[in-house]
């Protein structure tokens, strides 16, 4: 390039080079350089001359150096690229021409290096590259496809992809028109065709989701995009995407039809089922959850927490729960709860809260479920009551079973026994008195088995045939049949039941019960003193509590508390005593689902409680 040329004469030249260029002898020592070579490699601040190339600009690859020994020997060489890294640590490509030098008898003194910075090609070449790969796998992954229709030419031209989704030869050529017809007849292709016609006039894109029908019969869903391509205002023509989304739309498809089934499944099974976040607030709650809040829709619920719809005592509970769950992600199960109800009834419930979790393991709310167990506690509490009942009965019948027997065996015995002494006597007169004793005998016998007969009905007969009963006028209708008992023992009966006061009970019982207990006050009083009897009324729980209270010689219930309503059981030397009549109340007011009770002292008194049941 420069053979028979004084390299004074071009040194001027060499400077104003448009490409970075450097003179190297074979010693690699620098002679002389373009600025745009000292301004490519940064060099201004040094003196360059005679400098080591290599030094100057960091390069050592094997092939930079091999080609300027081959440069040295006269052969040329191949341009080349390759990358390094520079003095300042910055990694560039640059593309090399090396030539050899020659002096003016055209012998080679040196090589003349020629460098260009390529870097920005090569990113450029890179990113195309890897966009280029980015699109190809895209399209395959997310098996989309581009068209494009040229007006000009009326040129449609696609994909292989369209062609595939179509179900297409791969070189079949469409027009627009032969396009727009794979669409399924009626609201797809008309929506693409007026899409096409608001691109071509308006010049407004669209994206729509639609159906097409391949060549082969097969039903697609896909999604196209268009876009009109304009030039100086003019239309030119349309470019689009189109996506096959059939997998997505039947996975859809799937899934609201699971989310449909599921959530008929959980509105109609009898509990309670909601969803809350960390607020506490909910996400999601089945019919029987918005019934109890008292809440129509479900929209309504959303987004609310429990201090929206139950006292703040109630909510703040609810809500100490929920934090509990969440923050230890331990579930609560089948934690019994109650909640009182205007009415003054209360429901109870079994609660369950289980945590939700993301997926690095973080909470991110709860399930709740809830079941209305009140039917099931009132079964519970019904079924106590019949154990209790049936107890009861069990230990009264085995009682009962045991009097019997006596009560037979000795009638029996007394029977065998005078029988035996009849027939050994001989003499009239003892005959007579044994008959007279057979028949005081016989009596006796009659009299036990009516009593046991009574007693019987008495724990037969139904709690259905209560009646309502004023307690007043029973009152005095008992106290008008005991009228001479009470002149005759000069007694005072004071009444403290408030008038209109009704009792659900059998009439014929409650009579019993109040002639039986007043009749023994006046039967068990203190020598000397008239007998006082107080009637008062009280209330406990669900029962009315009927108290006689009297001023008798009373009863060391230490000693005899635990058997004063047995059968037979007497505690004063009384020759009408037979011990039956508070056994009898006893069983007559528990018939009734009631109860009794007794308070006594030794010469101060006695009070007998009778506890009606009003709720049953």
């Amino acid at each position: 390039m420069f053979s028979n040329t004084p390299i004074s004469a071009n040194h001027f030249l060499i400077k104003q080079l448009p490409q970075a260029t450097a003179f190297i002898d074979k010693n690699f020592k620098v002679v002389f350089v373009s600025d745009k070579w000292v301004e490519e490699f940064n060099l201004s601040t040094r003196d360059i001359i005679n400098e080591h190339i290599q030094d100057l600009v960091g390069i050592s690859s094997k092939q930079w150096e091999n080609n300027i020994l081959r440069c040295f020997k006269g052969k040329r060489t191949e341009n080349f690229q390759e990358n390094y890294t520079s003095i300042d640590r910055e990694t560039r490509w640059l593309k090399w021409n090396i030539l050899p030098w020659y002096n003016e008898n055209e012998s080679v003194i040196g090589a003349i290096v020629q460098a260009e910075d390529i870097t920005a090609q090569i990113s450029k070449e890179q990113k195309l590259e890897q966009v280029q790969f980015i699109l190809k796998e895209t399209n395959e992954i997310g098996k989309i496809g581009h068209w494009k229709y040229n007006q000009s030419q009326d040129i449609f031209s696609s994909c292989p992809m369209i062609n595939n989704l179509l179900e297409i030869e791969e070189d079949s050529k469409l027009t627009l028109d032969e396009y727009i017809e794979f669409y399924k007849i009626g609201y797809n292709r008309n929506t693409l065709s007026m899409a096409i016609f608001s691109a071509m006039e308006n010049k407004q894109s669209w994206n729509e989701k639609l159906e097409v029908l391949t060549a082969k019969g097969n039903q697609r869903w896909v999604n196209v995009s268009g876009k009109p391509l304009y030039c100086n205002g003019k239309y030119i023509g349309i470019i689009g995407i189109v996506q096959d989304i059939t997998d997505y739309v039947i996975k859809e498809h799937q899934t609201k039809s699971n989310e449909h089934l599921l959530k008929t499944l959980i509105n109609n099974i009898p509990l309670h089922i909601y969803i809350k976040d960390t607020q506490s607030k909910k996400l999601l709650a089945n019919r029987s959850e918005l019934d109890h809040c008292g809440i129509s829709n479900e929209a309504d619920i959303i987004g609310k927490d429990d201090f929206d719809i139950y006292d703040k005592e109630l909510a703040q509970k609810y809500r100490d729960e929920d934090l509990e769950v969440m923050i230890s992600q331990t579930p609560m199960i089948n934690k019994e709860l109650s909640q009182e109800n205007s009415d003054g009834t209360t429901n109870y419930f079994l609660s369950s809260k289980i945590p939700l979790k993301g997926p690095n393991g973080e909470t991110t709310g709860l399930v709740g479920i809830t079941m209305d167990i009140s039917d099931i506690k009132q079964k519970e509490k019904d079924l106590r009551n019949l154990i209790k009942v049936s107890s009861e009965q069990n230990k009264k019948l085995l009682n009962f079973a045991h009097i019997i027997s006596h009560n037979l065996r000795s009638h029996s015995a007394n029977f065998s026994m005078l029988l035996e002494f009849l027939i050994e006597e001989k003499e009239e007169a003892e005959r007579q008195k044994i008959f007279g004793m057979l028949t005081d005998s016989s009596n006796n016998l009659m009299e036990t088995l009516h009593t046991l007969n009574d007693i019987v009905t008495i724990n037969s007969e139904s709690t259905t045939n209560k009646k309502e009963v004023y307690l007043n006028k029973q009152v005095h209708k008992t106290l008008k049949h005991l009228n001479p008992l009470l002149e005759e023992n000069n007694a005072t009966v004071i009444t403290a039941i408030p008038l209109g006061t009704s009792l659900q009970v059998i009439p014929s019982y409650l009579d019993n019960m109040l002639i039986q207990i007043i009749s023994n006050s006046i039967k068990y009083k203190k020598p000397n003193v008239r007998p006082e009897i107080k009637l008062s009324l009280s209330y406990v729980q669900n029962y009315t509590v009927l108290s006689i209270e009297d001023n008798g010689i009373g009863l060391d219930m230490k000693k005899y508390g635990e058997k004063l309503f047995g059968m037979y059981k007497t505690f004063h030397e009384h020759n009408d005593a037979k011990g039956l009549g508070l056994y009898i109340v006893k069983n007559q007011i528990e018939a009734m689902n009631g109860k009794i009770n007794a308070q006594s002292q030794v010469n101060v008194g006695t009070t007998i409680n009778l506890y009606f049941n009003e709720e049953n």
